[in-house]
């Protein structure tokens, strides 16, 4: 597979798993919060920062969808999809640690991480085919 169409598929499958995840748990959160208990997480006493959250990974795929569609463009919103991704996986992690969030999350952001990981190969492999 060539780099353009790589480049494509990866940004556009990252854009579709944060939107499903950010329109499912929303959804989820709504029909009944127990399922929050279900990942091993206490109800929240308010869905203000649950929902603020899903918000901002809906947000971030729209931008994942974005730099799918131009290789060379938007390399600013790849090193910012870099971070998210790892923020957090690592914020998740320790709140796993912490006993505040249980095993299920944490399989569920490893997927994030691995997303981190393919935007920083990918976005080096643009820089040199940038700097031919």
């Amino acid at each position: 597979m060539d780099r353009e169409r790589y480049h494509r598929l990866l940004f556009l499958i990252a854009a579709l798993w944060n939107w499903t995840l950010a329109i499912a748990f929303f959804v989820l959160s709504r029909i009944d919060v127990g399922y929050f208990a279900a990942f091993g997480l206490e109800i929240p006493n308010t869905l203000l920062w649950f929902d603020s959250l899903m918000g901002l990974i809906f947000v971030f795929g729209i931008g994942f969808f974005f730099v799918s569609q131009n290789m060379m463009e938007n390399h600013g919103l790849i090193m910012m999809a870099v971070f998210e991704k790892t923020w957090f996986f690592l914020a998740c992690v320790a709140w796993f640690f912490l006993g505040q969030a249980s095993l299920w999350v944490v399989l569920v952001v490893t997927i994030d991480i691995i997303f981190g990981i393919l935007f920083i190969e990918d976005l080096i492999a643009i820089r040199k085919l940038k700097a031919r």
